[in-house]
C-alpha cells in the first residue's frame, strides 16, 4: 500500500471521491496552523475556518488515513473515564462541566452533518441507525435501574435503563442483561464525515496540505513557525492534533499518548438470520473494559470492533478473531465470512480523558481520544477553537489532566498488563455468574 491510499476497509471501499492535496512548498501565513488531518484537527480548523479565521491544515498522509477514518463511527456523550471516577476526582460541578462539553461534541457533529447536506452520512443508503445501547454481560441487580436515573439527573443526560427483558426482546443473544439506552447518540460513515469536514474548510478559505509531516515547531516573533521538509507556516496559533506520532515536532505530547490498537471487521451479506439476530438499527456496544461495539449496516452486513492491544501489529489471523468475536455472542449466524477486517492505532493517555488545551502561550494540544468515540474529538476541538477566540473556560475543564509522560515501552508493557488483568477480571465475573446461575437451576 502506498502512502497516498487509504488503507483497505469498509469504509474506504464506500468512501466519496476525494482528489490529493498537494504538499506544502513554500512559506506561508495563517492566523492558526493545524497539526493532524483526523477529526480533532478537521473540527478545529472549520470551527475557526467559520470565525472568519485563516487556517492552515498539513496532515502527513492524508485526511483521516488513520484512526479517524477506520473506527466504529460511534457518536455519543461521555468519555473513556467512568462519570463516577470524575465526580468523585473533580466535584460534581466540574463532572457535570465535562459530561456538558461532550454533549456539545454531540450536537457540533449533528449540526455539522445537517450544515454540509450530507444526511447520508448519517442515515440514508447506508442505514446509519440512531441510537446506542451499552449492554452488560453480567446481571447488575435490582438497583441497576435506580442507580441509572440517579446518575443521568445528576449528570443532565437522557439516557435510560432497559432491563433484561427489553434487551433480549431486540437482541437474541443470553450474553446481555441489562443496559443503558442513550437516545441522542449515533452513528457515522467517519471516513465520508472527514472528507466532507476537509472540503468545508477549504471552501471557507482554509488551506489543507497532505503528505506533509510537520517536523519542527519554534517561537517566531510574537507567534510561532511551524516547519515541514518542504515549506513553513508562520502563525500566531499552533494546534497539535495528532497522537504518539508526534515526536519529531513535540516530543512532550508524543511522551504523553500511548499508541493503542483495537481491531474492526465488516461481514459479507447476512441475509435475514441477521434481523433475528439484532432488530436494533441503532449503535450497541458491551460494558466490559475492552468490549465488543457493533451495529447493522448496509442493510444485512454487521460491523463489529473489538479489542484493545498495545501491540499495534496487525496478528495474522485478524479474520478469524473477528468471526469468533461474533459468533461468541450470536452463534446463531453460523458460516459468516468477513469481508473486510482491519486494525486502527488510537493515541490513549493513561488517565483516560483527551488532552486539551494551552500548553505554552498560543501552542495548543487536542489529542489522545481513543477509547471516547468522535463526538470527544468535536468536544476537544471546540475547547481549543473558543480559548484561541479568547474563551478560556471550556478547555479549562480538562486542564487537571496533564500532558505527563506515558512510561514509553515501559508504559506500553505496563498498560498491556492492566489490560489483560482487566479482561480477566470481565471473564471471571462472567463466569462467577454463569456457575451461580447454573447452581440455582440445579
Amino acid at each position: 500500500m502506498g502512502d497516498n491510499a487509504y488503507p483497505a476497509s469498509w469504509y474506504a471501499a464506500t468512501r466519496d471521491t476525494s482528489a490529493d492535496r498537494p504538499p506544502l512548498v513554500a512559506r506561508i501565513e495563517a492566523d492558526v496552523a493545524v497539526v493532524g488531518g483526523g477529526f480533532a484537527g478537521l473540527h478545529t480548523a472549520r470551527l475557526l475556518a467559520r470565525q472568519g479565521r485563516q487556517v492552515a491544515l498539513v496532515e502527513r498522509r492524508r485526511i483521516a488515513w488513520g484512526a479517524s477514518g477506520r473506527n466504529g463511527g460511534f457518536v455519543g456523550p461521555g468519555f473513556a473515564e467512568r462519570s463516577g471516577a470524575l465526580i468523585d476526582r473533580l466535584g460534581l460541578d466540574h463532572a457535570r462541566g465535562l459530561y456538558a462539553q461532550s454533549q456539545r461534541g454531540v450536537a457540533i457533529v449533528r449540526e455539522a452533518i445537517d450544515e454540509l447536506g450530507r444526511p447520508d452520512i448519517r442515515i440514508g443508503p447506508l442505514l446509519m441507525g440512531s441510537g446506542k445501547l451499552s449492554v452488560s454481560r453480567t446481571d447488575q441487580g435490582p438497583g441497576f435501574a435506580d442507580r441509572t436515573r440517579a446518575l443521568a439527573d445528576t449528570l443532565g443526560a437522557a439516557f435510560e435503563p432497559w432491563d433484561t427483558t427489553q434487551v433480549r426482546a431486540l437482541l437474541a443473544t443470553p450474553r446481555y442483561h441489562q443496559a443503558i439506552h442513550d437516545p441522542l447518540s449515533f452513528h457515522i460513515h467517519p471516513l465520508n464525515f472527514a472528507l466532507a469536514l476537509a472540503a468545508d474548510i477549504e471552501a471557507r478559505g482554509g488551506a489543507i496540505h497532505e503528505k506533509t509531516e510537520a517536523t519542527e515547531v519554534s517561537r517566531e516573533g510574537g507567534g510561532w513557525l511551524l516547519r515541514t521538509p518542504g515549506g513553513e507556516i508562520a502563525a500566531r496559533h499552533v494546534v497539535l492534533a495528532g497522537n504518539a506520532d508526534l515526536g519529531r515536532v513535540q516530543s512532550r505530547i508524543a511522551r504523553a499518548v500511548l499508541p493503542v490498537a483495537t481491531y474492526v471487521a465488516v461481514t459479507g451479506k447476512i441475509g435475514p438470520k441477521l434481523a433475528d439476530a439484532i432488530r436494533w438499527s441503532g449503535a450497541i456496544s458491551d460494558t466490559r473494559r475492552s468490549g465488543d461495539y457493533y451495529r447493522v449496516i448496509d442493510g444485512d452486513r454487521l460491523l463489529w470492533g473489538g479489542r484493545i492491544t498495545t501491540d499495534t501489529r496487525e496478528p495474522p489471523r485478524l479474520r478469524e478473531m473477528m468471526r469468533s468475536d461474533i459468533l461468541s455472542v450470536y452463534p446463531q449466524l453460523g458460516d459468516i465470512r468477513i469481508e473486510y477486517a482491519w486494525p486502527g492505532i488510537m493515541g490513549y493517555a493513561p488517565h483516560k480523558m483527551p488532552q486539551v488545551g494551552e500548553i505554552e502561550p498560543g501552542l495548543w494540544v487536542c489529542s489522545a481520544f481513543g477509547g471516547h468515540g468522535l463526538a470527544q474529538t468535536a468536544a476537544g476541538a471546540d475547547a481549543v477553537a473558543a480559548g484561541i477566540l479568547g474563551d478560556d473556560a471550556r478547555w479549562r475543564l480538562f486542564a487537571p489532566f496533564g500532558t505527563r509522560w506515558a512510561g514509553g515501552p515501559f508504559g506500553r508493557a505496563a498498560t498491556q498488563l492492566i489490560y489483560w488483568n482487566l479482561q480477566a477480571r470481565d471473564w471471571w465475573d462472567e463466569k462467577r455468574q454463569a456457575q451461580n446461575a447454573e447452581t440455582l437451576r440445579t
